[in-house]
């Protein structure tokens, strides 16, 4: 019973230790930190390569199945913002699993995405993200972070940011519909 009551102080204080160093690594209006990453042929890239655009920035790895599902949202919305928003899915598997990665992508209707490597779990902390996965960042064109979320996305919040983001406005809300007796529905 003692070690079940330490075991929990113990995980909520590692939680709240986690959190804190999240929050402190980055916070939204800060500069993105520098980050180096090599696409598929071992080009290198540096994050600043791509100031004055918007930059999705989404940490995945292939063992996690929740980067799998959200990989066919972030390939179609790369699509719809093309040219306008840059999104970069930076893997942190290791250098040795090149193959595998290129498969996944393929596999999991990521072909639209700036696919690279060389990211870590320590990336995710300087950019404030939990280290949970997948990670994603929203940097404007200045270099400075917008939003982040840990976890995989939603595409009706991932559409929000990506509206924010590209500098569009937001939609009007649909007006309500009266019904016979003057009462709206929604």
């Amino acid at each position: 019973m003692l070690y079940i009551g330490v075991m929990q102080r113990f995980q909520a204080n590692l939680a709240a230790i986690l959190i804190l160093g999240c929050a402190l690594s980055a916070r939204a209006g800060d500069a993105a930190p520098s980050l180096e990453l090599r696409d598929l042929q071992g080009a290198p890239h540096n994050l600043e390569d791509y100031r004055g655009k918007p930059v999705v920035l989404n940490f995945w790895a292939t063992w996690c199945v929740p980067c799998a599902a959200e990989m066919p949202l972030l390939s179609e919305m790369q699509q719809r913002y093309k040219g306008r928003v840059v999104f970069i899915a930076a893997s942190i598997d290791d250098d040795d699993m090149k193959p595998e990665i290129a498969a996944f992508i393929k596999k999991h209707k990521g072909d639209a995405l700036t696919v690279m490597m060389g990211a870590t779990l320590d990336s995710l902390q300087d950019f404030g993200v939990a280290q949970v996965m997948p990670g994603t960042v929203f940097i404007d064109a200045e270099g400075n972070i917008e939003d982040r979320v840990s976890g995989k996305l939603e595409r009706a919040s991932l559409a929000q940011r990506l509206r924010k983001l590209a500098g569009e406005p937001e939609p009007k809300p649909a007006p309500e519909k009266k019904t016979k007796k003057g009462l709206s529905t929604k």
